[in-house]
Order: structure tokens, then sequence, then C-alpha cells
């Protein structure tokens, strides 16, 4: 059993962004005993034509209740409009990502890259931004932003350039897979970018690029040294 087990948050604009982004990376979390903890602002289910809005919401309700489960991670669901989060104020975004830290007393947070084409990702990745600025006594030390295919390396402003690899070995991308399973409506087929086969053959690639197997990548945001050296 870990002695000293962290407090991890993932911060996702919509359900699926999470496994997307940090997967495998969650499940190394969880091989370490550490607490993790899944903020899920949209449910996405007002972008879907010809689909009612409430049985959107309850499948991808369920959809993140089993991906939680192969974490052993608690979560919550916001009702943030999908592909509308710029007609909300930034303030509630803000604030719901600072309740969530209070609740529960990150040192890692993960969430969206501001380069992404998606403006939902992009307006989470701000507001995460904000609700983690270095304050006497804020849990948060490390705020790291993970790159969803299809949206993030899309992008029209500043690319991508990850600077933090997360090894994954071969138990954490089996789970990473499940999960991707578990949000099989979400996919496309391969050779989509966001197919399952394109996500995981990413992994091997940002693997590559680090010297391991396989490997997640990410954006520094911030992170704070706690002592003097």
């Amino acid at each position: 059993m870990n002695p000293n087990p962290r407090s991890v948050l993932a911060v996702a604009a919509h359900a699926d962004d999470e496994v997307l982004g940090a997967g495998g990376t969650l499940a190394e979390h969880a091989r370490a005993g550490d607490r993790i903890h899944l903020l899920v602002l949209s449910a996405s289910a007002t972008s879907r034509p010809g689909t009612k809005g409430h049985d959107v919401r309850a499948h991808r309700a369920d959809c993140l209740t089993r991906a939680a489960a192969l974490y052993g991670a608690t979560h919550e669901l916001g009702d943030f409009p999908d592909n509308r989060f710029d007609t909300v104020p930034r303030l509630d975004i803000t604030q719901t990502i600072e309740a969530a830290i209070a609740r529960t007393a990150p040192q890692i947070l993960y969430t969206h890259s501001a380069s992404d084409l998606s403006h939902d990702h992009r307006i989470t990745a701000e507001a995460a931004a904000a609700a983690t600025r270095p304050q006497p006594g804020a849990s948060v030390t490390t705020v790291l932003a993970w790159e969803v295919r299809s949206a993030t390396e899309w992008g029209t402003g500043t690319a991508f350039r990850p600077t933090w690899f997360q090894p994954l070995s071969e138990d954490a991308l089996a789970v990473k897979e499940q999960a991707l399973e578990v949000y099989a409506s979400e996919m496309r087929p391969w050779p989509h970018t966001r197919s399952i086969r394109a996500v995981m053959d990413a992994a091997r690639l940002r693997g590559a690029q680090s010297g391991f197997p396989a490997a997640e990548a990410f954006e520094v945001v911030r992170h704070t040294v706690t002592r003097p050296v």
C-alpha cells in the first residue's frame, strides 16, 4: 500500500476527453495507489441532432461511471452546454473547477491544452489555469495539459508542444483501451484520428519519442517547486 498517496484531479470538457488525453496516466496513478477524481463539465447532450438531450446525458453519465470504476475514481458530471461554453460566464466554469479542487485537494491537475481546436476545450484550459493560480496554501503544484486526438492536432493557433511524458506500462495501456471501449459510441472507425487504433498507436508514438514502449504526452502549464533546492 502506498503510504503517501497523491490526490489527482482530471478536468475534462466532455465525457471521454479524460480517457483520450490521460487514460493511461490515470491508470498509472491508480496502480500507484493515488486517489483519482474526475470532473467532466458537460454531458455533450445538446449538439447531437435527432437525439433527445436527456437520453444522451444518461448514456454519457453511465459511460463516465463505468470509466471511473476502471480507475477507482470519484466522478462528477456538470451541465454546461456542449459546444457552447462561450455562452456561459467564464467565472461559472472557473468556480466549478475551484469547488472540485476544494473538495479533492489535488496535488496534480490534468486538463485540456489551450492549443486545441475545440473552443470548449480551450475555455476549460483557461478556466483551469485561473482556478489553479498559485495561492498560499494551495494544494495544486502541477498542472498538465493533455492532447485529444481529432481536436488538439487540428488547432489553428500555437501548436501543442509536449514537454512532459508519462511512460505507460502494458497494464496501463490495457486499461486505457478498456476505457476507450466504454466510450465506443464516441469513437470513430479507422483511419480516423479518434479511432481506438489511432489513439493507441499515438501512445506508442509518444513512447518512441520519449524512449519508452508507450507514453502519454503533456504540456506543462505550471509546476511549482514546494521546497528550496
